[in-house]
């Protein structure tokens, strides 16, 4: 991704929502961002022009580093080091420690990537001439001409040397990895004037009051502010996310802790279980012929009564949580002479629910605390009634869909209004958050869980499969 490219396009998206709007930049009180979490790149500290390209969180070329420090022996006697501090001392960062691996979709791995093969960029590092951000940093970075170099901790606590226990860079994650703490950006709370003021618009300063990772500022817009609020978003990956209250979550299962934001003296916890392959499936469908429009999916998936026991495994990057294997594989499994396209649209759009089902079961096994009687929805594949109603039947509690899907911009939006005083109140915000529909389980619930039962016996055929090969 071409950091220019998306330069361009935040500055084009800024104007013309003033233009659109028909007023002037110095009519606005504040404004906030909000990104994916674990894009990241390196730009020039004396010109600021970018280094490298935009590392995104789906990038796979770090696959092999993976594996090496999963084996490694600083990994393995960190795991035995803190599994020895957990029985002694109970202190739940120590669990968290005691199963750490080292995964693709955080940060620190495909950095480490970036450090080995750029050539150059360690010796600039040495210099001082090189500074690293996520997304929210680098357009921060940018709207204030360079001022701040800035993140909050919502956004990094997705690197994987970001401590939520103690919300500051973990020194022997830094110390671990060999990376350069002058490189890293400031870590501040979510809300407040620490992130400058937007400069784009000649004669006029905007303060960015709020800036929050993409799973946070939906949680925060979907009203998800208490302890058990529990959310998916359904976009190109599935995240299911859970409001822990003010501790972090500990396990052992691939649900992991999260700050969700921090602001004045209130910090909120999440924990989170993701699946990487979503709304990129359910396009991929389309591409291959199983129906003709991604809105006409959910159509087609009930246009028959069952999947003919045809089973889809959502793996293009991997699987997550329970199964945290990055060599897994994609496919359908079980097709016969009888299986029909609707067949195989049923069973791809089926699986996104298991995986969120499956998702939901680790989540209830290890914070038995908590307790939630609905789960909230946003993303585009929310807008798919099969996947929804299918989720409904799995999980027997209620699933509730907003009319507006677009949960993260309004709840970037609803953390700097009430942070400058446009609302009084995070109360003011409930009117906002309008329901369009409730799915409720309908189906048998023995009949569901059989299916589901099945689905997870065809896809122990798909672990462990593809081959990570040394880079030539």
């Amino acid at each position: 991704m071409d950091p220019d490219a998306l330069w361009y396009n935040v500055v084009y998206v800024l104007r013309g929502a003033i233009q659109d709007a028909g007023i002037s930049p110095g009519k606005l009180r504040c404004m906030s961002i909000t990104t994916q979490r674990s894009s990241f790149l390196f730009w020039d500290a004396n010109n600021n022009t970018p280094i490298t390209k935009i590392i995104s969180w789906k990038d796979l070329r770090a696959a092999e580093l993976v594996r090496r420090w999963n084996t490694c022996l600083y990994i393995r006697s960190f795991r035995l080091l803190c599994k020895f501090l957990y029985s002694i001392t109970k202190n739940k960062c120590y669990l968290s420690g005691s199963v750490l691996r080292v995964m693709n979709e955080l940060v620190v791995i495909r950095l480490l990537w970036v450090l080995e093969n750029v050539p150059g960029i360690r010796e600039k590092i040495a210099l001082n001439q090189v500074k690293f951000g996520t997304l929210d940093t680098f357009i921060i970075h940018k709207l204030t001409n360079g001022e701040k170099h800035v993140t909050d901790f919502s956004n990094a606590c997705v690197s994987g040397f970001f401590d939520p226990f103690v919300l500051s860079y973990a020194e022997w994650a830094l110390k671990m990895y060999r990376i350069p703490s002058s490189i890293l950006p400031k870590l501040v709370p979510s809300c407040g004037p620490h992130f400058g003021s937007c400069r784009i618009f000649p004669g006029f300063e905007v303060p960015i009051l709020a800036s929050v990772a993409d799973q946070s500022a939906s949680m925060f817009g979907s009203g998800g502010w208490g302890k058990g609020a529990v959310k998916v978003t359904l976009g190109t990956g599935a995240f299911l996310d859970v409001n822990t209250g003010t501790r972090p979550h500990s396990g052992v299962g691939g649900i992991y802790p999260l700050v969700g934001w921090k602001y004045g003296a209130e910090i909120a916890y999440i924990a989170e279980g993701q699946s990487k392959d979503n709304g990129n499936l359910v396009e991929w469908g389309r591409t291959i012929g199983l129906y003709n429009s991604v809105a006409e999916s959910s159509t087609v998936a009930e246009s028959v009564e069952d999947t003919n026991d045809t089973y889809f495994i959502p793996a293009f990057s991997g699987l997550q949580a329970p199964y945290n294997d990055m060599t897994a594989t994609s496919g359908f499994f079980g097709m016969s002479p009888t299986t029909t396209k609707a067949h195989l649209a049923r069973a791809l759009l089926e699986s996104l629910a298991f995986r969120v089902a499956q998702l939901l079961n680790i989540l209830q096994r290890e914070a038995s605390d908590i307790e939630f009687d609905h789960i909230k929805v946003d993303g585009g594949v929310a807008n798919n009634d099969f996947v929804l109603q299918t989720i409904a039947d799995l999980t027997g509690k209620p699933v509730i869909r907003p009319v507006c899907r677009d949960m993260t911009a309004l709840g970037c939006a609803f953390m700097a209004g009430v942070n400058c005083g446009f609302w009084s109140s995070r109360e003011d915000l409930l009117q906002f958050y309008r329901v369009e529909r409730i799915f409720h389980g309908v189906e048998d619930g023995v009949r569901i869980q059989v299916r589901f039962a099945e689905w997870e016996r065809a896809l122990e055929r798909f672990l462990k499969w593809r081959e990570i090969k040394e880079p030539s």
